[in-house]
C-alpha cells in the first residue's frame, strides 16, 4: 500500500505536467494571435468556441468527469488564451 507522501509526489508530477501543457497552449495562442492579426481574423470565434466546449463536454462525460467543472476550467483557460492572442 502506498503512503500518502507517495500519492502526493504523484500529484506533484501531474501538476507539473498540467503546467507544462498550459505553457505550450499559451505559446501556441500567441502564434495564433499573430497569425490572426496578419490575416485580418478576429480573436473571438463563437463557432469555434462552441465546438471546443461541445467536444470537451463529450470527452469529460466519457472520462466520467464533471462536465460543468470542465467547462468552467476551460472558460478560464480560453479567456487567458484570448489575452495572449491580443
Amino acid at each position: 500500500m502506498k503512503k500518502l507522501s507517495n500519492y502526493r509526489k504523484e500529484f506533484d508530477k501531474i501538476d507539473l505536467q498540467i503546467l507544462y501543457l498550459l505553457g505550450k497552449r499559451m505559446k501556441l495562442s500567441k502564434k495564433i494571435g499573430k497569425y490572426k492579426k496578419q490575416n485580418g481574423f478576429s480573436v473571438f470565434d463563437s463557432k469555434r468556441e462552441k465546438k471546443v466546449y461541445s467536444n470537451l463536454k463529450k470527452y469529460a462525460k466519457k472520462k466520467n468527469l464533471d462536465e460543468k467543472f470542465v467547462e468552467k476550467l476551460f472558460k478560464l483557460i480560453i479567456m487567458q488564451s484570448k489575452k495572449k492572442q491580443r
